[in-house]
């Protein structure tokens, strides 16, 4: 396949379901404690370009000059100016001249991502390889040398750094493509309301419900009372308490900043409140909930924020930003569309035109 038609697409189908995200961010605008999403995309592995049925012993690389390391913190980044650190990856085997990585909790060493808030996650499905293949240590006392040896605790384990072969002129890549769809939880606008019956979570938090199926999340607060004086959740869930359902009496009742419920001057139950350490597998469920992703277990921790009652929280969608970011995809996508355009005029007239020479 022509390799510029190829790379045109995958950049249109991207910007595609760009579109499509800013396009939901944009809709739920006033969705009560709507959490926006962010695509994140990746590149497909860098391949190796080779010169076709060139026999030459002339190496295109440059003259190595070593392997540069800067550790910060944890993170690991390294560089060089001649051959290649190589990663394995879902799509297959990358090349690359530069690489971000950490020691995972199995002692692997892993590419790291940026997630929606700009912080450096590790990219559980790439590995990092060595001439060995996959590289596994006991803890992260580790160290590149110039040469693009990895040392552990001073003793030679693998080497990071591979050269091609002299017929190698770089390397290409196929594209670009989704990765995943992350979603940004910074807390939206406070909007007082004056109902008792609406609560807001200051800070990092969430409500747990049962859907009659399962435990899952919401940060949506907008709650009312069903013919069993239980307090539910606008689509009808229950909201867990301390003891399970909450029930509410007829009398008067109010819910302080911790989430205890005083009806008659008495504390009656406790709102299930907690926050996640994993907060990276919530996966969004519907009606404004989410649920730990499929294998993962939540890691719940006490939450350390704050309840306002008579408030609910907003949508953290900004609208100029999206606005603006739903233009700058628009014209990306035309550009796309028009390089897709120009490429399959270009193999017409290879086709047509050139094979009659």
């Amino acid at each position: 396949m022509n390799n510029g038609l190829y790379t045109s697409t995958t950049a249109l189908l991207l910007n595609q379901q760009k579109i499509d995200v800013v396009s939901n961010n944009i809709a739920n605008l006033n969705t009560n404690s709507y959490k926006k999403d962010v695509v994140v995309s990746e590149s497909f592995p860098e391949i190796l370009l080779s010169k076709i049925n060139d026999r030459t012993n002339v190496n295109s690389q440059p003259l190595f000059t070593g392997v540069d390391m800067v550790k910060n913190g944890d993170i690991y980044t390294i560089s060089t100016n001649s051959g290649y650190f190589r990663v394995r990856t879902p799509e297959g085997i990358s090349n690359n001249r530069q690489l971000h990585f950490l020691v995972d909790d199995n002692g692997y060493l892993r590419t790291l991502f940026k997630d929606s808030d700009g912080n450096l996650k590790s990219s559980g499905e790439n590995y990092v390889l060595g001439s060995k293949g996959l590289i596994q240590v006991a803890d992260n006392n580790i160290e590149v040398d110039a040469s693009g040896n990895l040392l552990h605790n001073g003793q030679t384990i693998d080497t990071l750094i591979s050269f091609p072969p002299s017929q190698v002129v770089g390397t290409t890549s196929a594209g670009v493509r989704l990765d995943r769809i992350v979603t940004n939880f910074i807390q939206g606008n406070l909007i007082e309301t004056g109902n008792p019956l609406d609560l807001a979570l200051k800070g990092e938090g969430f409500f747990k419900i049962y859907n009659g199926q399962e435990e899952i999340y919401t940060r949506d607060g907008s709650f009312t009372i069903n013919h069993n004086r239980e307090l539910i959740t606008t689509e009808g869930h229950l909201v867990i308490g301390q003891y399970g359902s909450i029930v509410l009496g007829e009398e008067d009742f109010e819910i302080n900043e911790v989430g205890h419920i005083i009806q008659g001057g008495e504390i009656i139950d406790s709102l299930e409140i907690v926050n996640l350490e994993n907060i990276q597998d919530l996966r969004k469920h519907g009606n404004n909930s989410y649920k730990i992703l499929e294998g993962a277990t939540a890691q719940e921790k006490q939450f350390e924020g704050q309840l306002l009652t008579g408030y609910i929280e907003g949508s953290n969608v900004d609208p100029v930003k999206e606005m603006v970011k739903m233009i700058n995809l628009m014209r990306s996508f035309e550009s796309s569309q028009r390089m897709v355009r120009y490429q399959d005029e270009m193999l017409g007239k290879a086709i047509n035109e050139i094979a009659k020479l």
